[in-house]
Order: C-alpha cells, then structure tokens, then sequence
C-alpha cells in the first residue's frame, strides 16, 4: 500500500490537519463538485469523498496563515471551475506549498496541484491532462451547440493558461497534451516538466474494474468511465465471478478447482483444497473488499432503475386514476406502492365511494319521511260505493269533487 494509504478512509474530499502552528496539512482525495450531491434515496447529502468550494475555503481559511503547507492529491478531477478557484486560493497563500501526488490527479485535480509551488510524485503515481467535456442532455439546435462549444473552449483556455503559469511549457505544447488526454507517471511528468520532483517510497496500488468504469487507487475507488485512454499498465481486477468460481461434485467424482480461486494443495492426499470465504478475506483483503463493493454498486443500481421505472408506471396511470393525493402517497408516502397496486386502491376506493352513495340515499328517504307516505289518490275522502254495478254515478261524482275541493279548501 502506498503511503497515502491510511487517508483514504478520510469521511471527507479533503482532511485539514494542523500542526504546530508553522505546518499544516490537506489531503485532497476523491471527486471535486460544485455542489455536495445528494443521496437518491433520502435526499441528505451525500457522505463519500467531495468537495465543494465553499466548505473547501472555509477550511482552508484555518490554514492560511502557516509557513509550510503540504496538499496530498488522489483524485480523478471533477469541475474544472471549482478546481481553478482552489488552485488560485493556494497560490495566495503566504507560506510555502507543496503538492504530493499519493496516487492518482487526473483532470481537475492537476489544475489544484498547480497552485503549489512545488509538485510532488511517486514514480507510479498518474497524472493527467485533457480538453474539458461536458454531458448534454435536451434538444440542441445550431445556435445552442455552437454555445456549448463556446464555453468548452473557454474552459480549455482557463486550463491551459493554469498549466502555463506554472510549467512555463508553451501553450501549444499544453493544448496538445490535452487534445490527447494525455497519460504520465510521475517520473515522465517530472521528465517532461509537468511536476517538480519525484519522491521515494512505494508506488501507489491501482487496478481498473471489469468493465473498465472504476478505478481503485490506494483503496480508494473512483469513476474512470469520462476517461477514453486509460493506461494499459493498469491492471484489470478479476471479476468477483472469476475469483469465487468453484467447481461442484458431482457423481461423487472429486470436483476440479478454479485457478482463479487460489487453491492449494494439501501435502496429505495431494488432492485440491478450495479455500473458506475466511481464507480468501485473509489471503486477498483488498480483492475481497473490491467484489463487495462492486456488487454493492450493483445492487444500487439496478434498485435506482426499479424505482425510476415503478414511479414511470405510477405517473402513467395519474390521469385515471384522478386523485392527485393518492398518486403522490403511492410515488413517495408512507405506503408507497406499484403501478398495479395503485389502480387497485382506486378501484377500491371507487367501490367505497359507490356503496357510500347508496347508503346516503337510503338514509336520506329515511329522514324526508317519505317511507310514512300511501298513496291516497282522492285527498282522504271515502271511497264511493258503486254498488253491483261498479261504475260511479253522477251524482257520487258530484259529491267527491266537491269533498276534495273542500278538503283543499280547508288546508287539508
């Protein structure tokens, strides 16, 4: 292990250390932002390797008045801009400065260490230069490329002036190296007058993922999927898949193992021996603690596909379902739920909703009184007597009309 080893469990992008007074410390590791990012999840900043300008300077004001102040670097860059302002904030500072390149500055990160005055290396350490990039997402027209392409420029000319003001390497020289993204070890940096010095001691540990996205430097794992020329000299971990393979016995035949399992023979029968997931911890640490990782990073990433695609569904049945309020308790609430799920509490809810209607209408003719109602189609009078032959004489006619007129008349 390099000797930057130890900071790279640092909870924070950067560490200040003060000393007596005369010395002071930061270990700049891990991605620079503008912004401290938030977890997906619970909305609460994010506690992995960042930093941010305004907390960087905020610390860095606690160091500003010591004689000698050294700035440890691993990190693969971030924003240029944010890097640009703490390279000129180090360069105003009154005592002597010094960049150690522990194990990786890539991108933005070589734009802080040129606020120092001097720069540092190990020999296998990285550094690397190359032209700004920036991820475009939307609908663009001529006119909205040729801005973007605008700004790309000018951040490339911040970069190279940055570079020049400290290497003394010519423009054009620096525009070439970054058209290139150009790749050094801290001997051929220092060879070439891009660093100042190149230290003693051991080289720093490095090895790419798989698929070539992650890069783990002293233990420390970082992005490497905005870079398009990796060394070659970076090797490649085995995928976790590889390093846990073991054969299964079958037809009580003696199962063959895996070289990438790293078995060992036993001196008593010759015969192969698998290790114990405790051997393989003991034996390989770092290898272990990688296949944790990136299984890990996995799991995360295809449970921030699954909700992006549950709430995708929830958001495409909104319109019929048409209650706002249960759409957002489904999407974020308490008991969020499924696309399915939703629509079946809405047709439970319309279902409530309906036997409620009728229960409301049956409670209504209950208290209008109307249940007490007969049907008395002759205002109360008697009935006529039609005797045998069942029709209503004239003058029984007569006589009913005027008992109902009557009636009314009386307010009956």
């Amino acid at each position: 292990m390099g000797p930057a080893a130890a900071a790279a469990t640092t909870p924070r992008f950067w560490n200040v250390v003060q000393g007596d007074g005369d010395n002071a410390e930061l270990t700049v590791y891990g991605e620079i932002v503008t912004k401290r990012p938030k977890d997906w999840w619970t909305g609460e900043p994010d506690d992995g390797l960042f930093t941010t300008p305004k907390e960087f300077l905020e610390d860095l004001n606690l160091i500003k008045g010591a004689k000698n102040v050294t700035v440890r670097i691993n990190s693969v860059g971030g924003d240029l801009y944010t890097a640009i302002g703490i390279s000129n904030r180090l360069k105003e500072l009154t005592g002597n400065t010094v960049a150690i390149i522990d194990g990786v500055a890539a991108s933005a990160a070589t734009v802080i260490a040129m606020g120092c005055d001097t720069i540092q290396a190990y020999p296998g350490s990285l550094f690397m230069v190359h032209e700004a990039a920036v991820t475009l997402v939307g609908v663009y027209n001529h006119d909205a490329l040729a801005k973007v392409n605008k700004g790309l420029e000018a951040a490339n000319s911040a970069a190279a002036e940055t570079y020049e003001s400290k290497t003394h390497l010519g423009i054009d020289k620096i525009r070439n190296a970054m058209a290139k993204e150009t790749w050094l070890t801290g001997r051929e940096a220092a060879e070439k007058g891009w660093i100042d010095e190149v230290l003693e001691g051991e080289d720093p540990e490095m090895s790419l993922s798989a698929d070539k996205e992650m890069i783990t430097v002293n233990g420390l794992r970082m992005s490497a999927s905005a870079f398009s020329n990796l060394p070659g000299s970076i090797p490649v971990a085995a995928q976790a898949a590889a390093q846990l393979n073991t054969a299964t016995p079958t037809d009580d035949k003696p199962a063959k193992t895996s070289a990438a399992a790293n078995t060992t023979k036993t001196k008593k029968n010759k015969e192969d021996k698998h290790m114990t997931l405790e051997e393989l911890k003991q034996a390989e640490p770092e290898l272990v603690a990688q296949i944790t990782t990136d299984a890990a990073a996995e799991a995360k990433n295809q449970a921030i596909t699954d909700e992006r695609a549950r709430l995708q569904a929830i958001q495409e049945i909104a319109a019929t379902v048409g209650d706002q309020e249960m759409v957002n308790e489904a999407m974020y609430g308490e008991n969020a739920c499924t696309a399915s799920e939703l629509a079946l509490r809405a047709m439970q809810k319309q279902a409530k909703l309906g036997t409620q209607h009728i229960q409301n209408q049956a409670q209504d003719f209950q208290q209008s009184g109307a249940a007490g109602v007969a049907a008395d189609p002759n205002g109360g009078n008697p009935e006529p007597d039609l005797g045998e032959s069942k029709e209503l004489s004239e003058e029984d006619a007569v006589k009913m009309i005027a008992g109902t007129f009557n009636n009314d008349k009386e307010g009956k």
